[in-house]
């Protein structure tokens, strides 16, 4: 039995010893295991249940995907109380006039070069304009260190001394990261958010062309019993492998944060490419499958400001929308990243990424409400009032179970 059985609100079982469970050789995905309710739940109605944080929102990010997040919707995500990050698919100027609006709620991405350029080089004009922003409003800038491989010593040097100059005013995120022990790195640099998880994003090929790989729910659970060994500060996102909403409720028992991409290209708001259109070719009277990735070389594509009567059809029956979706090592992801930037003689990168297509199911809003009264549910059962709580869920490991789509 591989239960995570907790004594109450004491949660100093993560401290008494990293346990054989937690380093022994068999380790878990989200489908391995299942959560289990409380034994005898205080809670009445799942409206007795926070699902926020303290931003009042779900706990979950939009990822920096060039298919999922732009300047245009991320007004979306935030009204369906989603945390999102600015993609580096566009300039460093627009990217440094969005960070300068001081939006509490939202990161932007730059990537290794660039954070040591603009937060590093004193002698540049964008470094003391974004000095003399925080002299004049004392904000705070949320930046995310893009980049495949977290654990590269020059990266966390780099944090240590962007903290050191620019103390309390830059809040980091980074990663990503698969190995439990570099948490214990990322403390110490002061690293605020660190994204966990290679290889298991829906557009992401690592490990299969790698080999490179750490199942993802053991990985958060042996970063979360790191981290209350050492009282560490650095907030947990689970970042990849995300199926469905169960796989949110199983993250969030040792995760702070679960960052979605495929899932949000699948809304109408996403930023991938949209287009509309049949999955058959009806040639001479016959059904014949016709190739998505056709809709896209010769569909017709749908604009932002057509999305909300696109959708209406859609509900109705009576139209397919589809969306492109790209990970962003991929050469095309490499290549809008470099056109954003000015450099299109760039050569691209060897793509550790898919380029997929996929059918609209839904729109932000109605997703996020499902979210919350799933997560709010899932607290229910587990006898959890609010976030912190839901840290003392139960859970077992399971052999196999076939989920109703």
């Amino acid at each position: 039995m591989f239960d995570n059985r907790r004594d109450g609100k004491d949660r100093k079982h993560y401290q008494k010893t990293k346990s054989i469970e937690t380093m022994e050789n068999i380790k878990l995905n989200y489908d391995d295991v299942a959560i289990i309710p409380e034994k005898v739940t205080q809670i009445s109605s799942r409206k007795e249940c926070n699902p926020y944080d303290e931003d009042g929102f779900l706990p979950i990010f939009a990822s920096c995907m060039s298919s999922v997040v732009s300047m245009e919707n991320v007004s979306d995500f935030n009204a369906a109380k989603i945390h999102a990050v600015i993609p580096r698919s566009y300039s460093i100027e627009e990217r440094i006039n969005y960070l300068i609006k001081e939006n509490k709620f939202n990161f932007v991405a730059f990537s290794l070069s660039e954070v040591i350029d603009v937060f590093l080089n004193s002698m540049s004009l964008t470094y003391n304009l974004l000095k003399d922003n925080i002299n004049k409003s004392a904000t705070k800038y949320r930046i995310c260190i893009d980049l495949a491989n977290g654990h590269m010593a020059k990266l966390l040097d780099t944090v240590k001394v962007i903290k050191q100059e620019w103390k309390g005013h830059i809040i980091i995120m980074t990663g990503n990261i698969a190995n439990p022990e570099t948490y214990r790195e990322y403390e110490k640099a002061g690293v605020d958010y660190c994204r966990v998880g290679i290889g298991g994003g829906g557009s992401c090929l690592t490990s299969s062309n790698l080999g490179l790989h750490y199942p993802y729910f053991s990985l958060i659970r042996d970063i979360a019993c790191i981290k209350a060994e050492i009282n560490g500060r650095c907030k947990i996102i689970a970042d990849g492998n995300i199926q469905g909403y169960r796989d949110i409720q199983k993250a969030l028992i040792f995760a702070n944060f679960v960052m979605i991409g495929g899932l949000f290209n699948k809304a109408i708001e996403s930023a991938g490419k949209t287009t509309y259109g049949t999955k058959y070719w009806n040639i001479r009277g016959k059904k014949i499958v016709r190739p998505i990735s056709t809709l896209f070389n010769y569909g017709r594509e749908i604009p932002r400001e057509k999305f909300a009567k696109a959708y209406k059809l859609f509900k109705e029956g009576k139209l397919s929308i589809w969306k492109q979706f790209y990970g962003q090592s991929t050469k095309l992801a490499q290549k809008v990243v470099a056109k954003a930037n000015g450099e299109d003689n760039v050569k691209s990168k060897t793509s550790e990424g898919l380029i997929r297509y996929q059918k609209v199911e839904y729109n932000l809003k109605g997703w996020a409400e499902n979210e919350t009264d799933y997560l709010r549910s899932a607290m229910s059962y587990t006898n959890s009032r609010n976030l912190e709580e839901y840290k003392d869920t139960e859970w077992i490991r399971i052999t196999s179970i076939r989920y109703n789509k």
